[in-house]
């Protein structure tokens, strides 16, 4: 069965029946969610059964298919070891994702549940979030998600990536990017007011990857980053955004907010700027476009930040605990 993504490219979905007696890796069902992140956790030496029937896809465009991930009907789910499914804010409010949600939560299978959002802007309360996930083990973005939604069985964990898989940039261009949907929906929690007011106030036009550059392959998107030089984040709510992490393992400067534990690792001047003072975001944004020497050493020592604290055997390591507790038994990495 071929399917047409939303951006126009297509994938190939063979719907495989599920064999209950092959092998003894550890088999995780689950419902695509975002596939950058559904692409690190299939490094874990795991099998992963992906529901191909639904609404949601993996979106090849962004990262290719694992070969240990294998596309299967939604009912075959339930024969996998452990379920990790998806919430955010504003599943309540977006019926295909709460419909496949609690479909999964219908199967008798050991469940982990992650959290991608954060309610600091809007979205579900942190009572009708608690009251949907259940006593089910839930894993959260950042520690300031983890604290908001208060949910007892829950850890934090950030995502981790390969620096092998992120080549340096050349600074070929000294360019502001700045990478999430351009959209009048969730504009609060984007906070991509400030991209229009930065643009304006100092009539310097960012690269807006989902406003003003999009790709077709994840190859492409790389080779963006690998000629990019700053990387702005102006929101306050999104918990660790991935597209921060891609850009500083590049080499980009990240100039971001600091409502996530962004000043635990970011120092101003050493290895990018953060602070919760949208003007002063603007003046560091401006130092680093016209410094092009400020920006390649900066850059420098925040590609060495983000290939030390966010590597994927640490992501590997912290999920390989989470599903040894979850499904009751060991697996070896």
């Amino acid at each position: 069965m071929i399917r047409v993504l939303n951006d126009g490219s297509q994938q190939a979905r063979l719907l495989l029946p599920v064999d209950l007696k092959s092998g003894e890796r550890l088999r995780i069902g689950k419902i695509p969610w975002h596939t950058g992140h559904d692409y690190e956790l299939a490094k874990m030496p795991v099998d992963f059964l992906v529901a191909g029937d639904t609404h949601r896809a993996w979106a090849t465009s962004q990262r290719p298919v694992p070969a240990n991930v294998k596309f299967v009907s939604s009912d075959a789910l339930a024969e996998a070891d452990v379920l990790i499914l998806h919430v955010d804010q504003w599943i309540l409010q977006e019926i295909d994702k709460l419909t496949a949600f609690r479909r999964c939560l219908e199967f008798d299978v050991p469940k982990v549940i992650i959290n991608h959002g954060c309610n600091m802007v809007d979205g579900c309360t942190s009572q009708e979030m608690q009251n949907l996930v259940g006593g089910h083990f839930v894993v959260c973005n950042s520690s300031t998600a983890h604290s908001l939604w208060g949910i007892k069985n829950s850890i934090y964990i950030h995502h981790g990536m390969d620096p092998d898989e992120w080549p340096q940039t050349n600074y070929g261009r000294q360019n502001i990017i700045i990478t999430q949907p351009h959209s009048g929906i969730h504009q609060s929690y984007r906070n991509n007011d400030a991209i229009v007011a930065f643009e304006a106030l100092t009539g310097t036009k960012v690269d807006w990857v989902g406003r003003d550059v999009t790709f077709n392959t994840f190859a492409k998107y790389r080779s963006f980053l690998s000629r990019s030089s700053i990387y702005f984040n102006p929101s306050f709510a999104s918990p660790n955004p991935r597209a921060r992490t891609e850009a500083m393992l590049c080499g980009l400067v990240p100039v971001t907010t600091d409502s996530h534990g962004e000043s635990d690792y970011i120092v101003n001047g050493v290895n990018g700027y953060c602070s919760n003072n949208i003007d002063e975001l603007f003046q560091y944004l401006l130092e680093l476009k016209q410094n092009p020497n400020l920006c390649r050493e900066l850059g420098m020592a925040a590609r060495k930040t983000a290939s030390e604290r966010f590597h994927i055997s640490r992501f590997v390591s912290q999920w390989q605990s989470v599903l040894n507790h979850v499904a009751g038994r060991s697996f070896n990495v």
